[in-house]
């Protein structure tokens, strides 16, 4: 017999989980049946992965896009030397995989841009999303998206020997965007983006001083209630209820500890979800032209894709030095400045450059556009597993939601595949 199995199924006379059963309320079925997203796989995700798997979560996601540098080792109890240069989330799931004290634990990993090339078909299957991330505008989009399918949303960041822990749960609670400074906002943005438009292909990342110390500290109090809220899901009475819409900080030179209570802001323009999603046999990988024709069939009438904000197709742009034509062809989430330059010319300093392209919007894309109707909905900037907002042409009002769930197999083979 494995002796995960063993250890699991308590041959010894006691099993991985029984000091956690002496709690009052605590489930190890609600625990080990859990479906939880972690975002970020760097120190605090290390830390919450490991907390997580010791606890006998059963399906697990992992998404970061970065490698593992020689920085990362002193905080990253999932990381060693020779791992140096791979992907922090392939790591990090093989390490979580191979660590589990539950034998039906699954576990699967995404390395890539997660605001764009990360379904919002993931979001929606998943208990709780857990955001152990580095900067503002991911932690915006993941906000969004635990919004979208109403998903509680623990979101963890660090400093020194400071933490901060915000729970929120919208629409029970006010969303992280409810306590943001769009100021801050804007200004990361500047930082990432040329003009506001187009990417910069690399970026002075301020790195903040950190130590295991914090980390551990704000990822146990991340687990604490990430667990908690599983719990409150299905049904089970807490000693004291999940505390959402409350960021928690402390400070561990001075251990001052705060909680304050975030406002729900009736403007927030994140507040937005949605039910009644349509899963299909449609895929990322299908042309343009396909899938709309498979919508006609399907409703009875033409649809038109709408992907707004992030609907631009750019077809051209003006070179940076001399103006000419430049093809480009890309979805602009996929577009750096430093590609804005002709074949004639050098790359110089593109600071005060007024941006001149042409772009496409799939809302209005019509079936006699060829040239785009050939490309697949992954070259048009749509990732895969991901919801499409679906209107009948000339008529707004009807909408509907519509998975590419054809993808399931390919994003979330082992926690939700065939």
């Amino acid at each position: 017999m494995n002796e995960k199995i063993t250890l699991y199924n308590s041959e010894y006379g006691e099993t991985a989980f029984d000091r956690a059963k002496l709690i009052s309320w605590w489930s190890q079925d609600v625990v080990s049946s859990s479906k939880i997203l972690v975002v970020g796989a760097g120190a605090i995700g290390n830390e919450t992965l490991k907390n997580l798997t010791l606890l006998g979560v059963g399906k697990i996601f992992v998404c970061d896009m970065d490698t593992i540098s020689v920085s990362n080792l002193s905080r990253t109890v999932l990381f060693n030397i020779n791992d140096v240069g791979r992907y922090k989330a392939e790591i990090a799931s093989e390490r979580v995989l191979a660590m589990s004290n539950n034998p039906e634990c699954k576990v699967d990993y995404f390395v890539g841009d997660i605001v764009n090339k990360l379904g919002h078909g993931v979001f929606r299957r998943f208990d709780v999303v857990l955001g152990c991330l580095d900067n503002m505008l991911t932690r915006k989009d993941v906000n969004r998206r635990c919004c979208l399918f109403q998903k509680p949303y623990m979101d963890a960041g660090i400093s020194g020997l400071g933490l901060s822990l915000n729970v929120h749960h919208y629409p029970e609670s006010s969303c992280l965007e409810c306590g943001m400074d769009s100021k801050d906002i804007a200004r990361e943005r500047r930082i990432r983006y040329s003009c506001d438009v187009f990417k910069k292909r690399a970026i002075q990342e301020g790195h903040a001083a950190t130590v295991l110390i914090s980390t551990a500290i704000v990822s146990a109090l991340q687990v604490q209630e990430a667990i908690k809220a599983l719990h409150h899901l299905n049904g089970i009475d807490l000693e004291v209820p999940v505390q959402y819409g409350k960021k928690y900080y402390y400070q561990g030179m001075n251990h001052l500890f705060e909680q304050m209570r975030v406002p729900f802001k009736e403007e927030c323009s994140a507040h937005f979800s949605i039910d009644n999603v349509i899963e299909t046999q449609l895929s990322s990988e299908d042309k343009l032209g396909d899938v709309l024709a498979k919508l006609r069939e399907l409703f009875g009438y033409d649809c038109v894709i709408d992907t707004y904000p992030d609907s631009a197709f750019v077809t051209r742009a003006k070179c940076i030095n001399c103006h000419r034509d430049i093809v480009v062809n890309k979805p602009m989430s996929e577009v750096y400045s430093d590609e804005l330059y002709c074949d004639n010319c050098t790359k110089t300093d593109a600071s005060g450059y007024t941006p001149d392209y042409s772009a496409v919007d799939l809302f209005s894309v019509d079936m006699d556009e060829q040239y785009l109707m050939d490309h697949s909905l992954e070259q048009v900037g749509i990732p895969p597993l991901h919801i499409l907002t679906v209107r009948e042409k000339g008529n707004d009002e009807n909408v509907k939601y519509i998975e590419l769930t054809k993808d399931l197999n390919r994003v979330l083979p082992n926690t939700f595949g065939c």
